[in-house]
């Protein structure tokens, strides 16, 4: 074995032992399912920034983000502004969620629904949009962290054995220690995270030779009349959006022409990101926090501006970067690469190796700086953490609990967890070795469903004529339409429907929730009873006093709104379009202002603006800070009232 391995495996096992020494130094704290799963509610401000940044953007920024830049070009990284749409959706409901499960003691959002609603069935539906949401995702993030291993020991650890390894050790923290574990292992994990993927960062601006060179050989990918690169109309759609809307994969397999990556795909697929946040797993930790006041400062810091930048400026630039140092080969073929450093096979079918190839790069180079970023890798992987112990503690209540073991004790509550926690992980492993050909399809599914919670969290948190017949119903049409539209499904049922996966260049998190609205608003309207929706009002009304809208905040409310949508229409909307040459044609390099393709410009201006909206909404507007009066706790634990 070379130096290069033992020095990477020893780094591996010193930060694993590392993890496993805090699970079980923790194990003897905890003494109630409160303790287990948040934290008694008293989550201190860090350790809820870096447990939900981390979840909501470990592997989707170090893994997929940069290699579907790397695939379908800049059109791709515009939905990097998932990262002000992402906290925007936490702006709108995390302090309203908060306050319930402060005062009535939920520990889950499925007992939130439920509870709201008066409905098993919700319940039990609650918990499939967790498990549809959690069990995917954690699928692929073991698939990256397979694949990540296998590249990285030059072969010797097959994918598999390396996607068990990395659960193994997940779970025995998170079975013994709880969110406790996750509290430290997390924060380190989080800066772990961001220095990794910075460093990556600057290794391909290096390789490149630097920000002035890398846009000027794109200048020359303009000018390639080859597949994506294809020139139409005046763009390249490496470069640029291809157009607004395409009918052309309704009836058949064939691609756009320009590829897929329209405004309409663009602004879906942001929202479909931006579902993470809705997802009941991410619920559970926001109640988690000792303090509303804290989701500010993850939404505007952390997410907005911190995670922001990383995307934009160096996720994008390891994203095009890449496609220039070897590993495009229709870049290669015309001449316009500027190594061939990286495997000439990456492109188009193996794009999620791109960052474990970068990183065994520097392998030849830095035997420490190589197994720092190894764990650096690892950790991204290791962030899907807080997903199994969420869905092992929803999977407990709500189904153990409620419909087979009623009397269920704290101590075989927390016992029952541990042994879903393995489960859990088991399940999705499976699951990611049958799809390891399609990580992106899992992660594609896994955020359409996560989006269908937003029908019963704008019920419960705003609209009280929402009925539980209407919302039930909109959740399982939704569902089922995600299936027949997105990948996942398309692979089990294409054959039988007349469309391929994201008609009309939409992607099926959109679908699904336009059925779900429309569905559970004419069936709510068919199914109103007074007597329910006076019990629901007061509720409503609870939330409504203790939020600390002030008059004068909320007669900005309409202009908050409105600014809200003319920033979504332009920013990744349809007036996306105009960003295509404002700032320069993309097959002109002399005419692009700051020596930039016009539509990364155009993404760098209205990510700036979008900070300054999440500000506006959790600040300004008062949606995310402190409460002025304490919320006095009926229970601390819904399930012992």
């Amino acid at each position: 074995m070379s130096a290069k391995l033992y020095t990477l495996i020893s780094f591996i096992t010193l930060f694993w032992f590392f993890c496993l020494y805090i699970g079980f130094r923790n194990q003897k704290k905890i003494i109630t399912p409160v303790d287990f799963f948040i934290y008694g509610r008293q989550l201190p401000s860090w350790s809820y920034f870096a447990i939900i940044t981390s979840v909501v953007f470990s592997g989707l920024i170090f893994f997929l983000h940069p290699s579907l830049i790397f695939l379908n070009g800049l059109p791709f990284s515009v939905t990097s502004l998932f990262v002000i749409t992402t906290p925007l959706i936490g702006v709108i409901f995390s302090k309203r969620q908060w306050i319930l499960s402060k005062r009535y003691g939920y520990l889950t959002p499925s007992e939130m629904v439920s509870d709201y609603f008066k409905s098993d069935i919700l319940r039990i539906l609650v918990v499939i949009i967790a498990l549809g949401f959690s069990i995917p995702f954690i699928a692929m993030q073991l698939s990256f962290g397979g694949l990540l291993l296998n590249i990285i020991t030059d072969n010797i650890l097959g994918r598999g054995s390396a996607s068990i390894l990395i659960g193994a050790v997940v779970c025995v923290y998170l079975s013994t220690g709880g969110i406790r574990s996750l509290i430290i292992i997390d924060s380190i994990q989080f800066l772990l995270i961001i220095f990794g993927i910075i460093c990556i960062g600057f290794i391909t601006y290096d390789l490149v030779g630097g920000w002035s060179l890398l846009n000027e050989s794109l200048s020359r990918i303009a000018g390639i009349k080859e597949n994506l690169f294809n020139i139409k109309e005046n763009y390249n759609s490496y470069l640029s959006i291809p157009g607004t809307i395409k009918i052309t994969n309704i009836l058949n397999d064939e691609l756009p022409y320009n590829g897929v990556w329209t405004s309409s795909m663009i602004l879906t697929f942001v929202l479909a990101l931006s579902g993470i946040q809705l997802a009941p797993n991410i619920s559970m930790i926001t109640y988690a926090s000792k303090d509303p006041g804290y989701f500010a400062t993850q939404q505007i810091w952390f997410s907005g501006f911190l995670i922001g930048f990383i995307l934009i400026f160096f996720v994008t630039g390891i994203g095009m970067g890449s496609a220039l140092l070897g590993a495009n080969n229709i870049i290669n073929e015309s001449g316009n690469n500027i190594s061939n450093i990286l495997p000439p096979n990456i492109y188009p079918d193996n794009f999620m190796a791109l960052v474990p190839n970068i990183i065994n790069l520097v392998g030849e180079y830095s035997f420490i700086f190589f197994g720092i970023l190894g764990i650096c890798a690892i950790a991204a992987v290791q962030s899907m953490a807080s997903l199994i112990l969420t869905s092992s503690a929803i999977v407990t209540r709500d189904i153990i609990k409620k419909f087979f073991v009623d009397n269920l004790t704290n101590k075989m509550e927390i016992f029952s967890s541990r042994i879903l926690i393995m489960f859990i992980f088991i399940i999705s492993l499976i699951l990611s070795l049958l799809a390891k050909n399609n990580i992106f399809d899992l992660g594609s599914f896994a955020l359409a469903i996560a989006c269908q919670m937003f029908v019963p969290l704008l019920a419960i948190c705003y609209f009280s004529w929402f009925t539980k017949q209407g919302v039930a119903f909109g959740i399982a049409v939704g569902i089922t339409v995600v299936i027949f539209t997105d990948g996942i499904g398309q692979s089990l049922f294409g054959q039988i429907v007349p469309w391929n996966k994201w008609p009309l260049t939409i992607h099926s998190s959109a679908w699904g929730l336009i059925f779900n609205l429309v569905g559970a608003t004419i069936i709510s309207f068919i199914t109103q009873e007074i007597k329910e929706t006076k019990i629901k009002s007061k509720i409503h009304e609870f939330i409504n006093e203790n939020k600390n809208y002030s008059i004068s905040r909320r007669s900005l409310k309409p202009s908050a709104w409105i600014i809200l949508i003319v920033w979504i229409f332009f920013s990744f909307g349809p007036g996306l379009m105009v960003g295509n040459e404002l700032f320069g044609k993309p097959i002109n390099v002399e005419s692009w202002s700051f020596g930039m393709p016009s539509i990364w410009v155009w993404q760098i201006i209205f990510w700036g603006m979008g900070i300054l909206l999440v500000w506006f909404l959790a600040v300004k507007m008062e949606m995310s800070t402190s409460l002025e009066k304490n919320i006095v706790s009926q229970t601390e634990d819904i399930n012992n009232s």
